[in-house]
């Protein structure tokens, strides 16, 4: 059902990352043609490009194991929903739990998650082994394991995003950024004027930012508790004991993870409280902690040879959840903030948003990730981090 248009005048889009594009792709799919997006680089090669690109149903807020869990569907039928085809490797995730507290968590999480429609199961440690072998359990508290989660290419999912926004009317500007708002006398958003030199006329704006998305806000005079953090990831070379249909594991008592790809894998994790920087500089001093953590719990990790490293950064709010909607800035609208969430949530969130600003009913309800959380002290934590 339709109800009163949220949008006012044309749309332009500041971030051409995976979000960015799959707002401005769905905006077009629902008839809305007079969309821009400003990217300061190329499409999709900012922090998208550097995701390690996990899809998991896995969290302890209700409301992002929710959006996951649809989006779990959406990749699943992402050639009908885009147009495109896109390579969903549904490995699964293995978390493993190494406290009493990890495994009372899991116990409240996997409950939820399960009322969701979610197919998740807890593990005991003499069950650990039917899923992967190898695997230290001794002192375990056993694991939690969702066989339909796995991985995709951001960088596909960006491309297919852009290239149909663009069939269906979308411009999309690339190494073109935005370096003013103009206002008009009540203070309502009605241009962007970029580093090219162009004014791009917008009744509606739009932050997807990512990592630079406190730097947009600003553009506004908007203060947001949005921050980059630098993120480090390993590619390995193949090993016998690591296959692609293996699930994606994560060591919960050290935060290091396993990654499968078709050749290799990939393994990080463990730096996740890393000091806030925009600078995404590879430290390669960090590798041999990642292999000793999962060592630790994977002997046969042993092995493993360190063939690439990047770093990426991540858009951080204080409590891990997104910052989406309009707010006290006529016109402007925040779509940022996904910390570390932002490619498995992105066909989801570009999909109800588009409703939600074209009026359509039929949308998810994102009241509690309104900016406004920040000063009314209700944040919505996410403890499965890592």
């Amino acid at each position: 059902m339709n109800g009163s248009a949220a949008v006012k005048g044309p749309v332009v889009i500041i971030g051409g990352g995976v979000v960015g594009c799959s707002l401005a792709f769905h905006l077009t799919k629902y008839g809305r043609a007079d969309v821009t997006v400003l990217e300061e680089g190329l499409i999709g090669e900012g922090s998208t490009a550097k995701a390690t690109g996990g899809i998991r149903q896995q969290f302890s807020s209700r409301l992002n194991a929710d959006i996951c869990h649809e989006a779990v569907h959406y990749f699943e039928n992402f050639a009908d929903l885009v147009g495109e085809p896109f390579l969903f490797r549904q490995h699964g995730y293995l978390f493993l739990l190494g406290t009493a507290a990890q495994r009372q968590q899991f116990e409240r999480d996997t409950a939820m998650q399960q009322d969701l429609s979610i197919n998740v199961a807890l593990l005991e440690n003499d069950q650990i082994a039917d899923v992967v072998e190898g695997i230290e359990t001794a002192d375990l508290h056993g694991a939690a394991y969702t066989p339909d989660d796995g991985s995709g290419s951001p960088t596909d999912a960006t491309a297919a995003f852009a290239r149909q926004a663009r069939l269906r009317g979308a411009s999309i500007n690339q190494n073109t950024r935005a370096v003013e708002v103009e206002r008009d006398p009540n203070g309502a958003v009605r241009a962007v004027h970029t580093s090219s030199g162009d004014r791009v006329e917008a009744g509606t704006v739009v932050n997807c930012a990512g990592p630079s998305a406190a730097q947009v806000g600003r553009l506004v005079g908007l203060e947001l508790p949005v921050e980059p953090h630098p993120r480090q990831a390993f590619g390995i070379q193949p090993m016998p004991q690591l296959r692609a249909a293996m699930p994606l594991i994560v060591d919960l008592a050290s935060g290091a993870y396993v990654h499968p790809e078709t050749s290799g894998g990939i393994v990080g994790g463990n730096d996740r409280d890393t000091p806030p920087s925009d600078q995404a500089v590879v430290r390669w001093e960090l590798a041999e902690g990642v292999i000793d953590a999962l060592v630790h719990r994977i002997p046969w990790m042993e092995n493993a040879r360190i063939s690439s490293g990047w770093c990426g950064l991540r858009e951080m709010t204080p409590d891990d959840h997104a910052i989406i909607g309009p707010c006290e800035i006529d016109g402007w609208w925040n779509v940022v903030g996904f910390s570390g969430h932002g490619f498995m949530q992105a066909p989801v969130i570009g999909d109800h948003v588009a409703r939600w600003m074209l009026g359509y009913d039929n949308h998810r309800d994102f009241t509690e990730l309104s900016l406004d959380r920040f000063e009314s002290g209700e944040l919505r934590r996410e403890s499965t981090v890592f």
